[in-house]
Order: C-alpha cells, then sequence, then structure tokens
C-alpha cells in the first residue's frame, strides 16, 4: 500500500472565484490568471497541489451537457500543460461522458499527465443533479506522485463514509471541489473541520463564489490542519491562496490517540 504524502512539506493552495455557467474560455482564463497570481505571490508552489471548486470549467449548465462534456478532453490537455509548467497538481471536478453516462468527475492533472480521477457519489437531488449525472461507485484514493490523495465533490462531504474508506487505504490529505450555497455555509465550514478531525488529515476545500440564476455561493475555502485547526480560509469574494503544509503534523496528531485504521 503506497501511504503517505512525498517529502515532509508540500504547498497546498485553491482557487476560489465565481464560475460562469457554459464558459469554458472564461473560466480556464480565470484558472490561468489565479495560479499565476499564486506562483507569483509565493516562494515556493512545489511539489503541490492546487485545488479548483466543483464543475469549475462549465457550472451547471445541464441543456448543454452533450456538447461541454466533448470538449473536456482538450481542456484537460490544458490543465496538464498548466500542471506541467508550474509543476504542481491540479484537482478539480469537470462533467465526463463515458460509454451512456455523465459523471461529475474530479480530475487531478500532475506535471508528467493525468494523475487519476473520482466519480461524485452522492448526487444533489434538490438541484436535479441525479436527473443528469450518474454516480459514482466504490471511492478509493488517487494514487500520485505526491502520495494517495482523498476526494470529494461537494455533496460527498456530508457522507463520512466517502472518505473514511479512502483513509483507510493510505490517504493522508483529502481535496474538496465544491459550489456549495451560502444559506447552508456554517454547514460547509462545519463538516470541512469534521473531515479533517476524524480522520486526522491535511483537507484542501475549494468553493466557488458569486451566484448563478438566484442561487449565491459561499465562498469560503479552506485549508484545515490533522488536527482541525484551520490554516487558511477565504472570505466571500475571490480568492487564490495557498499555504506550506507540515505533513510532521498528521503522526502528531496520532501519537496520542489514531481514529484512522490502515488497510495492508
Amino acid at each position: 500500500m503506497s501511504h503517505s504524502v512525498i517529502n515532509k512539506s508540500l504547498f497546498a493552495g485553491f482557487l476560489q472565484f465565481d464560475v460562469k455557467s457554459g464558459n469554458i474560455d472564461s473560466n480556464l482564463s480565470r484558472v490561468e490568471q489565479g495560479l499565476a497570481g499564486i506562483a507569483a505571490s509565493s516562494n515556493r508552489i512545489s511539489p503541490g497541489i492546487i485545488v479548483l471548486p466543483e464543475l469549475w470549467a462549465t457550472g451547471f449548465a445541464y441543456e448543454k451537457l452533450p456538447e461541454l462534456s466533448g470538449k473536456i478532453p482538450a481542456l484537460l490537455e490544458n490543465l496538464k500543460t498548466l500542471s506541467a509548467k508550474y509543476q504542481v497538481h491540479i484537482a478539480g471536478s469537470l462533467p465526463e461522458h463515458s460509454g451512456h453516462s455523465y459523471y461529475n468527475t474530479l480530475f487531478i492533472t500532475a506535471p508528467t499527465g493525468l494523475a487519476g480521477t473520482y466519480r461524485k457519489q452522492r448526487l444533489f437531488n434538490p438541484m436535479q443533479e441525479d436527473a443528469f449525472f450518474t454516480p459514482g461507485t466504490e471511492p478509493r484514493p488517487i494514487q500520485t506522485d505526491l502520495g494517495p490523495l482523498g476526494a470529494l465533490v461537494c455533496y460527498d462531504l456530508r457522507f463520512p463514509e466517502l472518505l473514511r474508506e479512502q483513509t483507510t487505504l493510505g490517504a493522508d490529505l483529502l481535496v474538496i471541489s465544491a459550489q456549495w450555497p451560502v444559506p447552508r455555509l456554517d454547514h460547509w465550514r462545519i463538516l470541512v473541520q469534521a473531515r479533517a478531525i476524524e480522520n486526522q488529515m491535511f483537507v484542501v476545500a475549494a468553493n466557488r463564489c458569486g451566484t448563478t440564476d438566484d442561487t449565491l455561493f459561499g465562498g469560503h475555502s479552506m485549508i484545515v490542519g490533522p488536527d482541525g485547526s484551520i490554516l487558511l480560509e477565504a472570505g466571500k469574494n475571490e480568492e487564490c491562496k495557498g499555504a506550506i503544509l507540515d505533513f510532521e503534523m498528521v503522526p502528531t496528531a496520532r501519537t496520542l490517540f489514531s481514529t484512522v485504521p490502515r488497510k495492508n
């Protein structure tokens, strides 16, 4: 079993921005600007991972789903180029068309190419997500050069068993890609911390901000330590930030007691 994140420290960041529904070019431009901004303002971003919001390139533009999902392979090539340019991993969900189904899939690109994927397991009925997407099955950590990374997409955050399985398989870092609205912002902050505390792991959670139709999204992207401490938190507007994570915090949190069983 591959285990723990490479080296003892890692740069982690998030790009929090207003996702423009159906406008891949505009959203990709925002990601390019955000990455350039983080690189310019940070002394070090490699090795590292940058997390993007849920459906960051397309939004929930169901009426354009066939058209937009057809553009994702080319978009992933753009992301691979950006990963290579900045020598970082990039994580965020996109619509994936496979067979006769569409999935809300978190992709992680690495400097060397596509590292892996995680399909959203729990689809959000109030937004009719289950009418357009198919849920994923058997959540497992994504194996990367940084080590095994846990992943959740938005509504998945409310289901602790989805992460627990990934944690037992070696993940010490969780990435969350979300479009979480303002009315349930308190739930977002509490649940992100809870996933960190109960799994004694780092969490990097990217939420979008801005408005689509009559829904206002909450922002407050977060980086949380394995003891539940908030290491970095955005406000309600666009922000692109990051910090160095000290992975000595993981065994330290588990020294007194460990809530994390491991599978061989």
